[in-house]
């Protein structure tokens, strides 16, 4: 999704392999906003790991660390987007979801056009 650097390494590089959910209440959309979907832990994971996952900045973080995945959960049949922020400095490989969400119709169209 970005050429962008983080870290001086290519978004589309950065390394993912380890994804956790240190809390749960962030993927309780419905919490905040009524009527969203929940993500249980599981599916967030599952997207962010999405071999055919798309990756760019997340255009919402303050702190320019989140990064954005856009990826499917085979267990709730639906493309997530996930925001994650690494570990460590520089990333790792391990991340923690921040938040996620159901994509929207265009987000979907771009994840299985590109994906």
């Amino acid at each position: 999704m970005s050429d962008d650097l983080y870290d001086g390494v290519p978004i589309g590089f950065l390394p993912i392999d380890v994804v956790h959910v240190p809390d749960p209440t962030h993927l309780r959309r419905s919490l905040r906003y009524p009527g969203a979907v929940d993500i249980a832990p599981e599916h967030a994971v599952q997207a962010a790991l999405d071999p055919r996952r798309l990756v760019a900045r997340d255009p919402g973080s303050r702190t320019r660390e989140a990064i954005r995945i856009v990826g499917r959960s085979r267990g709730m049949g639906r493309v997530l987007i996930v925001v994650v922020v690494p570990e460590d400095h520089p990333p790792t490989g391990v991340w923690r979801v921040a938040t996620a969400w159901p994509a929207d119709r265009r987000t979907r169209a771009i994840y299985m056009e590109r994906a």
